[in-house]
């Protein structure tokens, strides 16, 4: 019986359904597989990124919470936990006004970067909207003057004042408190100076002309090092398109014409000029002066650094100036080497023009247009015509931001604390 059952014929239909059965099993045990295989793949990764991202962002909070010093600038490496793989490598530098962090860490044979534009959130005078050093002179203000927040003065104090037959037109002299300043303004960081001096000291006789990179738009990674573009003679400025970490120098002048696109660029020259309508993100450091004609508008986070030249017998100030309809968001710095200074640097807002950020003025400040931030000046002036005045405001506007607050700013000073993010490079 087990014989016949053995040798017995089956039908075609039979063996085919069966083979179909058996494909449709192998078919379905496959897919289960890999499927399995799928989940447990991207569970990994899935792990592993954010394991990444965790060590990431304790990097980051590594780098925050470090007081920025010439010890902390270059390169680092670090396991980020004891007995873990997990590696840190990151380079802290100033770039410009601004410290930049490039990080790296790795884990398992897989890595994840970021880079980013960072600055500290406070400082002892972080409150202020006005800080007029004491030089024994009280400020007057005339006309529509405007001042809010809290007012450091000198101890002769705020007063209403008279210029070419204008008077004081508001109630009250400060809408706000007021406080008393000292001879000198808030110190800047020494590094932040010695870095705007090693830049200066790139431009000089000697530069090549022409040495620029002919192509229309050039990018260079926070990753990577710095790139040099060198201007020829005329200072024009060709490229279309700028970005990332460049440094472009010339010995005369740069001309920044309303069609080039600039962002986070350095650019460094005895003059600047940026012509009408202008719109970018940039840092331009003069030895001599920088114009921003009528209607720029510098993007988050800009700086314009006129630091003056210094030589044998004393220093002389150079000059910042934004013409009507420019705004600014960023800030404005104008330094002097020290108190041998034979002219001191000027800063020059005129009317309609808006710096929405910070002016820092070791000179005469010119203010006929707004300020929503902070400005420190050792000094106010005016002068129309054949005459001139000193601490005198006209028609000028200063009030608090709590943007400008949280912006970044105070990394330039001593003592400064709470780093943050202010911007993500690539």
């Amino acid at each position: 019986m087990i014989r016949t059952i053995l040798y017995r014929k089956l039908p075609a239909g039979s063996l085919i359904a069966t083979l179909v059965l058996s494909l449709v099993l192998f078919i379905t045990c496959g897919m289960l597989l890999l499927s399995l295989y799928h989940f447990k793949y991207f569970s990994i990764k899935d792990q592993l990124d954010q394991r990444l991202a965790d060590d990431l962002q304790s990097g980051m909070e590594r780098v925050l919470a470090t007081e920025l010093s010439a010890t902390t600038q270059g390169p680092d490496s670090a396991l980020l936990f004891e007995d873990q793989t997990d590696s840190l490598y990151c380079r802290n530098e100033l770039w410009g006004c601004f410290p930049v962090s490039g990080i790296k860490v790795t884990y398992k044979g897989r890595m994840k970067a970021a880079a980013f534009l960072y600055g500290a959130g406070q400082f002892r005078y972080g409150d202020a909207s006005l800080y007029l050093a004491d030089h024994d002179r009280p400020l007057s203000v005339t006309g529509d003057t405007y001042i809010e927040g809290r007012a450091y003065l000198p101890k002769s104090g705020i007063r209403s004042g008279f210029f070419q037959d204008k008077g004081f037109f508001r109630k009250n002299l400060v809408e706000g408190i007021t406080d008393t300043s000292s001879k000198q303004l808030p110190p800047l960081a020494a590094i932040f100076r010695k870095q705007l001096r090693s830049l200066a000291s790139r431009v000089g006789d000697t530069l090549r002309a022409g040495s620029a990179d002919g192509a229309d738009s050039l990018t260079q990674s926070f990753y990577d090092a710095a790139r040099q573009i060198i201007l020829p003679r005329n200072g024009q400025l060709k490229h279309r398109w700028l970005k990332g970490k460049l440094i472009v120098l010339s010995d005369s002048v740069i001309d920044v014409p309303s069609t080039a696109f600039l962002e986070d660029v350095i650019l460094v020259a005895p003059f600047i000029h940026f012509a009408q309508g202008f719109k970018g993100a940039v840092q331009a450091i003069a030895l001599d002066s920088i114009t921003a004609e009528n209607g720029c508008t510098f993007e988050y986070p800009t700086a314009l650094a006129g630091i003056g030249r210094s030589n044998a017998i004393g220093n002389t100030g150079a000059a910042v100036t934004l013409h009507e309809g420019t705004v600014l968001h960023g800030m404005i710095l104008a330094l002097t080497e020290n108190d041998r200074t034979n002219i001191r640097p000027v800063v020059k807002i005129k009317p309609g023009a808006t710096v929405r950020g910070m002016v820092y003025n070791e000179g005469y400040t010119y203010l006929n247009g707004r300020i929503e931030g902070a400005v420190f000046t050792h000094f106010f002036f005016e002068q129309r015509g054949p005459m001139s005045m000193e601490n005198i405001l006209i028609d000028a506007s200063i009030t608090p931001s709590r943007w400008f607050q949280q912006a970044g700013y105070f990394s330039l000073f001593t003592g400064s604390s709470r780093q943050t993010i202010l911007k993500w490079l690539r």
